[in-house]
């Protein structure tokens, strides 16, 4: 090809002589129009310089281009593999985090427990969450609860949400099986049989499950980066290792609610955007739910983002919990129905547990415990000095009088071992009287010929206090 500028030239000098010769041709002389033999030559030549040179400075011009044109096409092809990443990010949280087979839950027949069937309001949802040991894949039996279950419902007539704890030594019937504590049963049969069993034992209805690794609630925290936790003492950045020993000496109550307070902040940061954004977090995060969680509602993506919603709305909670007495000589739980039944007919309703105090209740079942105190160590006003301690304290003494016969070293509680609230009574005296013995009987107890519920006999331990 020519050099640009010689081109350049040369269009412009054939250009004019192509036009003299047109002007030759066509002119405004008289006569025939002289046209040098050359002349169609020259036209021709000043055509095809021209185009060359038309051509060479179009070349320049889109040269200009290239730079911007190569970094559109990078910046193109990372969005079309950042899409990929994110789809096969959003294809493993799909294939990992469907539902799991819970019959209880599915089956019509199977939901209907009870004389009357477990119920709760329409507008409600019941969801039992369980924490258990982590999982190993090779043993093939179901993890052990380490935590108390605890039964979680929104919707109803109240504000916010309502947890109710269940201890983990309470006694429920499994059919076929007897009675059994929940941690037998999560044993027995993993997450469906403890539903099954709770929708009978309450009757309430219970809509989902959870069960999930004891550790998971401080590995997502560790997954998510530094979250800002905000409780009723302020907002804090804790690590997972330092959410883990606030987790460890907490109290049921104050674990429930230190939890609640994690996943709000968890529900704040997970989002189709987060997810969009940081995609390796993405899936680690699903790996870590597939792995610690098992329910049976699905976590694919959509619906772990409307869990996520759900958690970071800030709602009041009501925490409240079962009482629990346990009888330090059987370190079996005292069956106290008529509190817990107060407590379920709160969820099978769906109202606010305001109003229920565990320590009034027990108070109130105390009072009505009638107790007779003998003396048996032969010490003169020595069960008139015990009446009046154990009246101070809110029992009910009827009476007191003369064992059978003196010589009693220690004081021993007696009580019907089939009677739940003389049991109570029984046992709260007993730490009352410091080192006095617990006596279940089979046998009605009387005193001047009348039934009591506890006989207390004093012994010689109780001359000098």
């Amino acid at each position: 090809m020519l050099p640009l500028g010689w081109c350049q030239t040369v269009d412009g000098w054939v250009t004019l002589v192509a036009a003299g010769a047109r002007t030759l041709r066509t002119g405004n002389t008289r006569g025939p129009a002289l046209v040098p033999p050359f002349a169609p030559q020259l036209e021709i030549l000043a055509a095809v310089t021209g185009s060359r040179s038309s051509l060479s400075l179009s070349r320049q011009r889109r040269g200009s281009f290239r730079p911007l044109t190569i970094l559109l096409g990078v910046l193109l092809t990372a969005v079309a593999i950042w899409a990929v990443v994110v789809g096969v990010v959003y294809i493993h949280a799909w294939l990992q985090l469907g539902p799991d087979d819970v019959p209880t839950l599915t089956d019509d027949e199977a939901a209907a427990l009870g004389a009357a069937g477990a119920t709760g309001p329409s507008d409600a949802t019941t969801v039992l969450v369980v924490l258990t040991e982590d999982r190993d894949p090779t043993v093939p039996r179901e993890p052990a609860l380490v935590g108390s279950p605890v039964l979680v419902q929104t919707g109803g007539s109240r504000e916010g949400a309502a947890a109710l704890i269940l201890p983990l030594e309470l006694s429920v019937m499994v059919a076929g099986e007897g009675e059994r504590s929940l941690a037998q049963v999560q044993a027995a049969g993993g997450a469906d049989l403890l539903v099954r069993t709770l929708m009978d034992h309450t009757g309430v209805r219970i809509d989902h499950v959870v069960s999930a690794a004891s550790d998971v609630v401080p590995r997502l925290v560790d997954e998510l980066g530094p979250l800002e936790i905000c409780t009723s003492a302020g907002c804090a950045r804790p690590s997972a290792e330092e959410l883990r020993a606030e987790l460890a000496v907490a109290d049921d109550r104050g674990r429930v609610r230190l939890t609640a307070d994690v996943l709000r902040a968890v529900g704040d940061e997970l989002g189709p955007a987060w997810a969009a954004t940081a995609p390796v977090a993405a899936w680690r995060v699903t790996e870590l739910l597939a792995r610690d969680v098992r329910t049976d509602a699905s976590l694919r993506p959509g619906e772990l983002f409307e869990v996520a919603d759900a958690l970071a709305t800030e709602t009041a909670l009501e925490v409240d919990q079962l009482p629990l007495v346990v009888n330090p000589q059987t370190e079996e739980v005292v069956p106290l129905l008529e509190p817990a039944q107060v407590r379920y007919e709160h969820l099978r309703q769906g109202t606010s547990f305001a109003g229920v105090d565990g320590e009034a209740e027990e108070e109130d079942l105390v009072r009505g415990v009638e107790v007779a105190v003998l003396n048996g160590a032969g010490v003169d006003g020595l069960a008139g000095q015990v009446q009046v301690l154990l009246e101070a304290s809110g029992f009910r003494v009827v009476g007191t009088g003369n064992a059978p016969s003196f010589g009693r070293e220690s004081t021993t509680i007696g009580y019907r071992e089939d009677d739940p609230i003389a049991e109570l009574a029984a046992v709260r005296l007993a730490e009352l009287l410091e080192g006095a013995q617990l006596d279940p009987l089979t046998r009605d107890l009387t005193f001047e010929g009348e039934p009591v519920d506890v006989q207390v006999i004093v012994g010689a331990d109780r001359i000098d206090g």
